[in-house]
């Protein structure tokens, strides 16, 4: 097993800034996913990783080896794409082997001569990927044959029998259907505690990073935005983009100014005004009379009706429209509006929130958020 650690990685493609200077520190056996919208630049990382893409600057370790000018295929690496990329006329044990098999029929080039394979040795490590896969009775099958979720499995064995340093993953469950997709990440997770493998794992999707990665790298632009674990990002943010980012729904932004009235800072909207407490307050006296944003998940707004973990105060509670609600089971989700302001409360499903009516509702100050304007870099 091995560490990864990338120092001031750039990736340019003519003009165009595809990474800019990410430097990263993956630990052994850790799993650190890479997320962030389409084109933040996370797999063109993973592929200079991989050694697919060529850095135009910066450094690639693998353990204590620089890799920079060492070929894919001598990195010790194993890759599993968003596609499967399983040959489509071998049978699952071959596509499986046939990375083993390359190996040792290499060694007549003096190529792989430590490295080769016997046929047993092969077979005992594509029946054990198999077992553990759940792949035991298709070996026989071509990739035509299998689901969606078999296939993904058989590309996840296919990198497993290679026994490497490193996984990378490049969006593995994206061609899943959801309930497949929840299935999959949970067999994962499982693998990877299992195996103990250094894994780098990229996603677009902010639920598969909060549920798998021990850390996460955000990535906008082609820069690292944060580097944190799920509970860090999600409790402390570092900026307006990371915040927005991490939980579903997302969380809500007002535009606000700061007042200080009475000795107590008011966050002031308008119609919407709410009073900060005294612990968030004395962070934010630097940014009195300015203008801030305000953020609030819509997990921490209550129905003021219903029993809450926050007590009700007069600086706490604001009565808002309510717009559309969508009954989620457990939950409601209630799109509320004061003044020219709207956000979406997680309301529990007793709620009498009503389309057309009106609700007070009460907000967790305790853990809102307020952003620097300008910079976008959070205050609180």
């Amino acid at each position: 097993m091995a560490g990864v650690t990338l120092n001031n990685l750039t990736k340019r493609f003519g003009k165009v800034m595809a990474v800019n200077q990410l430097s990263l520190e993956i630990k052994d056996k850790e799993f650190l996913v890479l997320v962030g919208p389409s084109g933040c630049g996370k797999t063109t990382a993973l592929r200079m990783v991989a050694g697919l893409e060529e850095a135009t600057e910066g450094e690639i370790h693998i353990g204590d080896r620089l890799v920079n000018d060492v070929s894919p295929k001598d990195r010790d690496i194993a890759m599993v794409f968003q596609n499967y990329a399983l040959y489509p006329h071998m049978s699952v044990y071959d596509n499986m082997a046939f990375g083993l098999r390359l190996r040792r029929s290499s060694e007549r080039t003096m190529l792989w001569r430590k490295a080769a394979f016997t046929r047993k040795e092969i077979d005992q490590r594509v029946q054990a990927a198999a077992s553990m896969l759940g792949l035991g009775d298709l070996l026989a099958r071509k990739p035509k044959e299998l689901s969606g979720g078999q296939r993904q499995r058989v590309a996840l064995g296919r990198a497993i029998v290679r026994e490497p340093k490193v996984f990378l993953m490049d969006e593995p469950l994206s061609n899943l259907d959801a309930k497949l997709r929840v299935q999959t990440r949970a067999e994962l997770i499982k693998l990877h505690r299992r195996l103990g493998i250094t894994t780098i794992y990229v996603t677009h999707d902010q639920t598969e990073a909060m549920t798998m990665g021990d850390r996460i790298a955000v990535l906008k632009d082609g820069l690292l935005q944060q580097v944190d674990t799920p509970l860090n990002l999600y409790n402390q943010p570092a900026n307006l983009f990371v915040a927005g980012f991490i939980g579903s729904p997302a969380m809500n932004f007002l535009d606000t100014t700061l007042e200080e009235e009475n000795g107590e800072l008011v966050v002031n909207a308008g119609e919407f005004r709410v009073v900060l407490p005294r612990e968030r307050a004395d962070k934010a006296q630097g940014y009195v009379g300015k203008s801030v944003i305000f953020g609030i998940r819509p997990e921490e707004i209550y129905d003021q009706a219903l029993a809450s973990p926050v007590p009700s105060t007069a600086g706490n509670t604001v009565r808002m429209s309510v717009d559309v609600t969508e009954p989620m089971g457990a939950t409601v989700y209630a799109y509320l509006t004061s003044g020219q302001h709207t956000v979406i409360a997680q309301l529990d499903a007793a709620t009498g929130a009503k389309i057309g009516g009106t609700l007070d509702v009460v907000l967790d100050l305790g853990r809102a958020h307020l952003f620097d304007r300008e910079t976008e870099v959070a205050l609180l």
